[in-house]
C-alpha cells in the first residue's frame, strides 16, 4: 500500500498533463481536424509502417539478449518484454525516471547485478545518441543545410564525430577501470562494475554497433515515413522529424507522455527546413499519438503477458 500511495504524484501529473494536452489540442485545432490526415493514408502502408516499429523494439531486445551474456539462452522473450515495458515507463515518467525499470528488471528477472545493468544501460544509451547524431547530422546536411555557407561541412564534421564516438569511449574503457580500481573507495568500485556493462570485446562492439543501426534504420525509416506524408514534406525532412522526436525520449528533458515535448523535438530539428505550419505542428503530434499508441498497446501486451504466465507457473 506504501508504494502505491507514494506512486500517487506521479500518477497525478500524468493525468493533469493527459488533460491539458487534450483541451489544448480541442482548443486550438479540434481533434477531428487534427486526425483528419489519417483518413488520407493508405492502410496497408500504415500498418507497415506501425510493423516496422514493433520490429524496432524486436532487434533492440535482441540487442539485449546477445549481448548480455548472463542472460540464460531460450529467454529472448522475457527480453522482449523487458523492452516493451521499459520503453513504456519511459515514456509515462517524466526526466527519464523509467529507465530505473531496466536494472530492476535485469535483476530481478535475470539475477544480473544491478551495476552492471547499469552499465549495459548507459552504454545502450549511447549507442543510440551515436546513431541518431549520426543520422541527424548527415540528414542536416544534405536537407537543409547545403546551402548555408559551410554549416553542411560542419555538420558533416559532427556526424563523423558522432559515428566515431562508440570507438574512443570502447577503447578508453579498460584505462577508466584501470583508474578507477587504483583509487578504492566504494564510488569507484560501484564504476568500476558499470563499466562490466560494455562489451568485452572488438566483436561485442561490432554487434552492439550493427544491431543498434538495424533496429534504428528500421524505425526511423517507417517514422520518416509516416511524417513525411502526413506533414507533406520530403522522406529525409521526416526522418530528421522523427529523430528530434526522438531525441527528446533519449535526453532527461521531456515531460511525462513526451506531451509538448516529442511536438517541440520534431520542430526543432524541421524548423530550418520547413517553414512551421499548422499542418507541420499537426504531423507532429499525430507523429506522437502513433509512437505513444504503439508503444502502450505494445507494453500492455507485455504486461498481460507476464500475468497470464504466472498462474501458469504456479500450477506447475
Amino acid at each position: 500500500m506504501s508504494g502505491l500511495r507514494a506512486g500517487w504524484p506521479a500518477l497525478l501529473l500524468n493525468v493533469l498533463v493527459l488533460a491539458l494536452f487534450a483541451w489544448a489540442v480541442e482548443h486550438y485545432w479540434g481533434w477531428g481536424k487534427l486526425l483528419s490526415p489519417w483518413r488520407e493514408l493508405a492502410l496497408p502502408p500504415l500498418l507497415l509502417a506501425v510493423c516496422g516499429l514493433l520490429l524496432s523494439y524486436g532487434v533492440r531486445a535482441l540487442r539485449i539478449y546477445l549481448a548480455e551474456r548472463d542472460i540464460p539462452r531460450g529467454r529472448y522473450l522475457a527480453c522482449l518484454r523487458l523492452i516493451l515495458l521499459n520503453n513504456t515507463i519511459n515514456l509515462l515518467l517524466p526526466a527519464r525516471s523509467g529507465e530505473a525499470s531496466f536494472p530492476i528488471l535485469m535483476n530481478r528477472w535475470f539475477g544480473i547485478d544491478a551495476a552492471r545493468a547499469t552499465g549495459t544501460l548507459i552504454w545502450l544509451r549511447l549507442l543510440d545518441l551515436h546513431v541518431l547524431a549520426t543520422v541527424g547530422a548527415a540528414c542536416a546536411a544534405g536537407g537543409w543545410l547545403d546551402a548555408r555557407h559551410g554549416l553542411s561541412r560542419l555538420a558533416w564534421l559532427a556526424a563523423g564525430a558522432a559515428a566515431l564516438a562508440p570507438l574512443v569511449f570502447f577503447a578508453l574503457r579498460r584505462p577508466l577501470a584501470a583508474r578507477l580500481a587504483g583509487h578504492g573507495g566504494r564510488i569507484p568500485a560501484l564504476l568500476a562494475r558499470v563499466l562490466t556493462g560494455l562489451p568485452h570485446r572488438y566483436a561485442g562492439l561490432a554487434l552492439d554497433l550493427s544491431l543498434s543501426w538495424l533496429s534504428w534504420g528500421i524505425k526511423l525509416t517507417a517514422l520518416g515515413w509516416v511524417l513525411s506524408r502526413l506533414a507533406n514534406i520530403p522522406q529525409t525532412l521526416g526522418t530528421l522529424g522523427a529523430i528530434g522526436g526522438d531525441l527528446s525520449t533519449v535526453l532527461p528533458i521531456h515531460a511525462p507522455g513526451g506531451f509538448g515535448t516529442y511536438e517541440a523535438g520534431v520542430m526543432a530539428l524541421l524548423a530550418p527546413g520547413a517553414t512551421p505550419s499548422g499542418e507541420l505542428l499537426a504531423g507532429a503530434v499525430n507523429l506522437h499519438l502513433l509512437v505513444l499508441t504503439t508503444a502502450l498497446l505494445s507494453g500492455a501486451a507485455a504486461w498481460l503477458a507476464g500475468t497470464a504466465r504466472k498462474p501458469a507457473d504456479a500450477k506447475l
